[in-house]
């Protein structure tokens, strides 16, 4: 029996339309994908509490002057801020998200030691020689949580937003289609293998030259319909590509929606092409079906999961607001002028250090703001004070379609700008204040915003390239992509969010 038959495959005009557009634009390669390639590596817990940016005398002098070396050298408020190692760090990431290369500010310590803070990104170049505006101080706080991870790893992200001011600061080339929609979710009723969206990017796998391959997730061994392969929840169809970024339906080594033994568990076979590499991609059968399914692969030959995916295709969330308005500090990190050490005073904190700061997320995670809340929030030791915070509010789901029964916080899923490139915009807070300076943050895989703790699975590890497999017990396997959806326990236990050592 075919698996075809064990489902129907209902096609919209919109999906016959979407494939005549991969057909006519073909995925765009991964030199040209849009948004700003940088690391995620600022601990939660120094950009939450740290002797500048939680701290309101420092906050009121660094928006009403340059981000200058002067400034840091002349004005009481700023002079001793970075004396504190998280200040200091914070500074590092600060300078990098506002100011373009070639800018640099430099302090030096009471100790006599200089220290010198580069440019990199640009976002508010005016800030340089004069005070920043607020659509400035927007894109920096939006790089900022961007750039936080709580778990301290160096995580490389794709930003993307629009900047009308300078359309090209987030899409140095120029195009007006950099990327495809395969990556976004569909709009209406499509489904299959040739709806040309709501695809997740699995991961690569390696092979032998010419060999045969066959992938499986939950499927019998096609030779004898015994066994399983890898393993499925819920309803997925597998494409097999040999760019490592993905591809078109045109482009495919193979794809399928069943198995040769008649389930619907996805299995296929294709030859190993001559670059000797081959990516995964997988999506739900129905793209409108509640988020939640989930693959995980494995391979006959070769190595499989060998690398990430190829590009930043898996869009998080977005971060928005403004974090240098003293008047939304809740709590305070103060040095003392003559040890240096820092103590903790209480303004009205309840758990979120800035009341002007935001963060929503994309439909797919299953409890989308249990995954922001690990990624923004930490636990610190400040002058011997233990406190629990969180950078920002968890505001809901970005987009329509997810679990969270609370609205989409944003009116827009694909700016203008730029098409294909998946960036939210018309974002506002739980209040319904609008916030017009949101960066939306992609992964390669969504395994990298958890714990490391987390990214791992208890399970069989198999040796597929002989049958009967061999097969032993395990707690080392890699999650995959659609697993690490299911997503951290920090929001339900502050226990389980990341220490002052980071473990």
């Amino acid at each position: 029996m075919s698996p075809f038959a064990l489902r129907d495959t209902p096609r919209s005009p919109r999906a016959a339309l979407l494939l005549l557009t991969a057909l006519l634009l073909p995925l765009a390669p991964a030199r040209a994908e849009p948004g700003i390639r940088i690391l995620n590596s600022l601990r939660a817990q120094e950009l939450a509490f740290n002797a500048l940016t939680t701290n309101r005398d420092a906050l009121d002098a660094l928006v009403s002057q340059p981000l200058h070396s002067k400034v840091f050298e002349r004005d009481a408020r700023l002079r001793h801020t970075l004396e504190h190692p998280p200040a200091r760090s914070v500074m590092t990431y600060l300078t990098e998200c506002a100011l373009p290369p070639g800018d640099a500010v430099e302090w030096t310590s009471r100790a006599g030691d200089t220290f010198v803070f580069k440019g990199q990104v640009g976002l508010c170049p005016e800030w340089a020689h004069d005070k920043p505006s607020p659509s400035c101080l927007g894109y920096v706080t939006a790089c900022l949580l961007a750039r936080n991870n709580a778990f301290g790893r160096r995580v490389m992200v794709s930003m993307r937003g629009e900047d009308r001011r300078e359309p090209r600061r987030f899409n140095p080339s120029g195009a007006a289609r950099e990327w495809s929609p395969m990556f976004l979710p569909c709009q209406s009723g499509e489904a299959g293998l040739d709806a040309e969206c709501g695809w997740l990017g699995e991961s690569v796998g390696t092979c032998r030259r010419g060999e045969k391959v066959t992938v499986a997730a939950g499927a019998p061994h096609p030779g004898t319909c015994t066994g399983r392969m890898g393993s499925i929840h819920g309803d997925r169809v597998l494409r097999v590509c040999e760019a490592p970024e993905g591809c078109a339906y045109h482009d495919r080594l193979a794809d399928t929606l069943g198995n040769t033994c008649g389930g619907i568990e996805p299995s296929v076979e294709f030859t190993c092409p001559d670059s000797g590499q081959y990516s995964i991609m997988s999506a739900p059968f129905y793209r409108a079906a509640t988020p939640g399914s989930w693959v995980a692969p494995v391979a006959t030959s070769g190595t499989y999961p060998a690398a990430p995916f190829g590009a930043f295709t898996f869009r998080e969330g977005a971060f928005y607001g403004n974090m240098f308005d003293s008047r939304g500090l809740t709590v305070e990190v103060l040095l003392n002028p003559d040890t240096l050490q820092p103590k903790l005073v209480d303004l009205r904190f309840k758990g979120v250090v800035h009341e002007n700061v935001h963060a929503c997320h994309s439909r797919d995670w299953v409890d989308g703001d249990s995954h922001l809340r690990s990624r923004i929030c930490a636990n610190a030791d400040i002058g011997g004070a233990r406190i629990h915070g969180c950078m920002a509010y968890a505001s809901g789901p970005c987009e329509p379609g997810s679990y969270n029964p609370l609205p989409p916080r944003c009116k827009v899923s694909d700016g203008a700008i730029v098409e294909g490139d998946g960036d939210f915009e018309g974002c506002t807070d739980a209040r319904g204040y609008g916030h017009d300076e949101p960066i939306t943050v992609y992964l390669r895989s969504p395994c990298e915003g958890i714990s490391p703790k987390s990214q791992s699975v208890c399970g069989l590890k198999c040796d597929y390239d002989k049958f009967p497999f061999k097969c032993e017990d395990t707690c080392a396997l890699q999650k995959s992509p659609g697993q690490c959806l299911q997503t951290d326990a920090c929001l339900k236990d502050p226990a389980e969010c990341p220490s002052p050592k980071g473990k």
